[in-house]
């Protein structure tokens, strides 16, 4: 695997806000800078900003537009304080995408993905990587990391403003382990029983891991991570679809 090790300092973005354009999108490098890509993320709330969120530049993803131009996908790794990790994309405008929520840290990139760390090696000491694929059109709506299928959050607006920049559509995706449908998450009413008492929380799903489903409660932007055995059948069934191929 040809890795690209140079990193760059990264950001998260929360709103189709233009930011200044230092060069012609398309042809140069136009990723935003960091203090304003937390601010526009901070400013847009809802799932796309966690507080303390720390954000680090990973790498511009380098490919060809429909017109054979260059283009580029600025790809921003955050650290959440209550764990996991988020992988941000934007466009080269630049404009917010959206947001895979992962276990896994992005820490490299190769030719159309971005590497997390596994948290194993192998026998000679070698990381070993879980590949997130961001294709030419633009991020899949979901796929599958370590098994688990992921959704890709999107930005307000992100379906309208990607089919009018020739782009294509951010939840068309090819390649890799990208499952092409688009269930996104809303906000909803989950019934969670702990310690034989059954609460009702309206929450909109965020990712689930090892038994473990993390939601983010809609009134005070608390996330919270609770067994799925704690969920209600429904709440089990809004699982399956949500996160189903």
């Amino acid at each position: 695997m040809k890795k690209i090790i140079t990193a760059f300092v990264c950001a998260t973005f929360a709103t189709f806000t233009f930011l200044p354009l230092s060069a012609t999108a398309g042809t140069k490098k136009n990723d935003p800078d960091k203090k304003e890509v937390e601010k526009i993320v901070k400013e847009l709330g809802d799932t796309h900003y966690v507080e303390r969120m720390k954000i680090n530049s990973l790498c511009s993803l380098k490919f060809e537009d429909s017109s054979g131009e260059d283009d580029f996908y600025h790809i921003y790794s955050a650290s959440l304080k209550e764990g996991g990790y988020r992988i941000i994309v934007f466009d080269n405008k630049p404009q917010y995408l959206g947001y895979y929520a992962t276990e896994f840290e992005g820490v490299d990139y190769e030719e159309g993905a971005i590497l997390l760390d596994s948290g194993e090696s192998d026998e000679d000491g070698n990381i070993n990587y879980f590949s997130l694929p961001i294709p030419d059109k633009g991020p899949a709506a979901k796929v599958r990391i370590d098994g688990i299928p992921t959704v890709f959050v999107k930005a307000p607006g992100a379906d309208e403003k990607a089919a009018s920049s020739g782009i294509g559509k951010v939840a068309a995706g090819t390649g890799g382990e990208a499952i092409v449908d688009d269930n996104s998450p809303q906000y909803r009413d989950w019934k969670i029983t702990l310690q034989g008492k059954e609460r009702t929380f309206n929450a909109i799903y965020i990712s689930v891991a090892k038994g473990k489903v993390t939601i983010k409660d809609s009134k005070r932007g608390k996330t919270a991570t609770v067994p799925v055995s704690a969920l209600s059948a429904e709440d089990v069934e809004y699982l399956k679809k949500i996160t189903a191929k």
